[in-house]
């Protein structure tokens, strides 16, 4: 009789192994199948997948050469599993996690039987609070997945190596946990960066007990000043395996911090809707000292975008407790198995003490459409501590994400929490007050360019901010759709065509056009730009340009905002597409941008200032292309030995020296 394989491999699996892409193992069975070296045969089915031998399978890559791993055989174990097991149950999986970590502080946990296997977990673990109930099942069944946890170690080189990837293959095991999947290292990292930002010497941080991977990447970057206090419930027995096998230490009985910053990642169960999500948040809001710290990452839906009333209510009351000092909304893609999810961060702090709640302020960020690179981490962090300091301390930091709403408005907010972020946060942190004296500064600098426009301090009531839909719902705009341009009509001569790469510079606009004949026959209903109109764009970054002149073609998927003549509210081009560059991307993204707005008796002085100061550098702009043409010309001469540079200072100094 022949020997059933000890493990089995699916076609994913040996993609994995092999280092290719998941539709070459099927090519290979076809391909090779009346070849002398055809790909191995299946040796099982389970839920309809095929099941091969995994070591033919590294047998047959390595000797034929086919893939990318030259290691195949002894990396076998971690793209297959035993005939027996599932990464899909959580029992097994537990067990075999607490089989690696035993393995870890074990010699040769293979040479012993079940029994003896049994009694080094309670010799280990005799508190069980990590492994020893798992051993003990585990030994129930006749330990059959202690040679398969060995080679996982093997493979993975490393015990929390082994562990991180039976995480892994868990965790793509349950693609249905949507929300609660596993989070992508950059998302991890940020929460890393904020919760270092946060602690102090002496403090505790507090793990969450849902989330292992998290867990331990955050006790692997505290410092030895800092304790780890682990919660309480049965999750907490993976994060303590694992903490376990990375060598950190725990104290037997956690004696109390003077300061806890704790971690919290919602939803912690697949299925959790809205409103089990911001319960969970406000236990961890409420079980927090007076000078304690959180950061909680969860879903965009719960945490920041609109909600049904009765969940608009429960997060508003969470709001009122005046802790949450930053909000910020973050991309999709970073769950792994809930791509299109969008995630939010929240830190959690101290009340903010002296300050009156009416000029409390939050610091919110819209991140919606902006890649969690090492720089906009280290600067949304920045932003989010800086909002949780002292007014000087605003005033003093250059802000690139965040602005700051205040509180009680927060609080009473319908709608999207960053619907103000949108909005440049430049002059979010200056007090009113100071603008007239920073102004004279600013205007003093330029004298020498430009004629400053004259200025009187004079405290005035403008129109708020508003949301672009609620400036459209009142008629103070009308957003316009582009025009579908088919490719063959765009020529060099014409009517002028805005396409929205054109925005990123508006220099390069006047190259592109389309004869005004056959755009009428071809589109008969397209619409022409008036002067002032703003052509805008939302993605891949929104950006925007001012129409002086009209009488020009926007191309789609661009579109144009008009400002109602009669009935403007406030509204002026440039200050529209200020408002609108650089803000938040992506679709829908225009229905959160915040457009500032202006008295009805500054409009007009306001744009003849902005179009001198468009005027201006433009020629500046000019005149620095001219001296860059002009470096570029006496390099090229002299490098080549066209010309040779006469030093004339050195030689009226050795005329004056004779």
């Amino acid at each position: 009789m022949p020997t059933a394989p000890s493990l089995l491999i699916d076609l994913a699996g040996v993609a994995r192994l092999a280092g290719v892409q998941r539709p070459v193992p099927s090519v290979w069975r076809s391909r090779f199948a009346s070849t002398s070296e055809p790909f191995p045969r299946a040796v099982d089915e389970k839920a309809s997948r095929a099941q091969f031998d995994a070591h033919e399978v590294a047998d047959w890559l390595v000797r034929t050469g086919h893939g990318n791993n030259p290691e195949a055989r002894a990396d076998a174990a971690a793209s297959a599993t035993p005939p027996d097991f599932s990464f899909a149950d959580p029992r097994a999986v537990a067990e075999l996690e607490a089989l690696i970590a035993l393995s870890a502080q074990v010699d040769d946990l293979g040479a012993l039987t079940p029994s003896r296997i049994e009694d080094a977990g309670v010799e280990l673990d005799p508190r069980d609070v990590n492994l020893q109930a798992e051993i003990a099942a585990h030994a129930r069944r006749g330990a059959p997945w202690v040679e398969y946890a060995a080679r996982l170690i093997d493979a993975a080189y490393s015990p929390s190596a082994a562990l991180a990837l039976v995480t892994q293959r868990h965790a793509v095991s349950l693609r249905a946990a949507g929300s609660a999947g596993q989070l992508v290292s950059d998302v991890v990292a940020l929460i890393v960066d904020a919760t270092l930002a946060l602690v102090r010497e002496g403090d505790a941080v507090r793990l969450d007990a849902h989330d292992a991977a998290l867990s331990s990447t955050l006790a692997g970057n505290v410092g030895d000043d800092v304790s780890i206090v682990l919660p309480t419930d049965a999750g907490s027995r993976r994060i303590r395996r694992q903490l376990l096998v990375d060598g950190h230490w725990l104290a037997e009985r956690e004696e109390p911090a003077r300061r806890v910053v704790a971690i919290a990642r919602v939803p912690s169960q697949r299925g959790d809707d809205v409103a089990a999500i911001l319960r969970a948040v406000d236990e961890v809001s409420l079980s927090l000292g007076d000078s304690d710290a959180a950061v909680v990452i969860g879903p965009a839906r719960a945490l920041v975008d609109p909600l049904a009333p009765v969940d608009e209510r429960a997060r508003a009351d969470i709001l009122r407790s005046g802790r949450v000092r930053g909000i910020a909304r973050l991309s999709a893609g970073l769950v792994d198995s809930a791509v299109r999810e969008a995630l939010a961060l929240w830190v959690v702090g101290e009340r903010a003490g002296d300050v009156p709640p009416a000029e409390r302020v939050t610091a919110v960020a819209d991140l919606t459409a902006i890649q969690l690179t090492p720089a906009t981490r280290a600067d949304l962090v920045s932003d989010l501590m800086a909002g949780m300091g002292s007014g000087r301390d605003l005033r003093a930091h250059q802000f690139r994400f965040a602005s700051f709403v205040r509180t009680t408005s927060l609080q009473a907010r319908s709608g999207s929490l960053v619907a103000s972020a949108t909005r440049k946060p430049v002059l979010a942190t200056m007090d009113t007050a100071e603008l007239p004296a920073l102004l004279d500064l600013a205007a003093d600098a330029l004298r020498d360019d430009i004629t400053p426009v004259e200025i009187a301090p004079d405290s005035h009531d403008v129109p708020p901010a508003a949301l672009l839909p609620e400036l459209i719902e009142a008629r103070h705009l009308r957003r316009i759709q582009g025009v579908r341009l088919d490719p063959d009509l765009v020529g060099s001569e014409g009517l002028i065509v805005v396409t929205p790469s054109e925005l990123d510079n508006p220099a390069s606009i006047g190259r592109t056009r389309v004869d005004q004949l056959a755009l009428a026959a071809r589109n008969p209903n397209a619409q022409l730009t008036r002067p002032g109109d703003v052509v805008f764009r939302t993605s891949p970054s929104a950006a925007a340009w001012v129409d002086v002149d009209g009488s020009k073609v926007v191309a789609y998927p661009a579109r144009v905002l008009r400002i109602t003549a009669n009935d403007p509210g406030g509204l002026v081009p440039e200050v529209i597409a200020a408002d609108i560059t650089g803000a938040a991307a992506g679709p829908g993204a225009w229905k959160r941008w915040m457009l500032r707005r202006v008295s009805p008796q500054a409009t007009a002085p306001l744009r003849r200032a902005l179009a001198d100061i468009a005027t201006t550098r433009e020629e500046l702009e000019t005149r620095a292309s001219r001296l860059s043409d002009y470096a570029a010309l006496i390099v090229a001469g002299v490098t080549s030995g066209a010309v040779t540079i006469i030093d004339t200072s050195h030689a009226a100094d050795a005329a004056t020296t004779r």
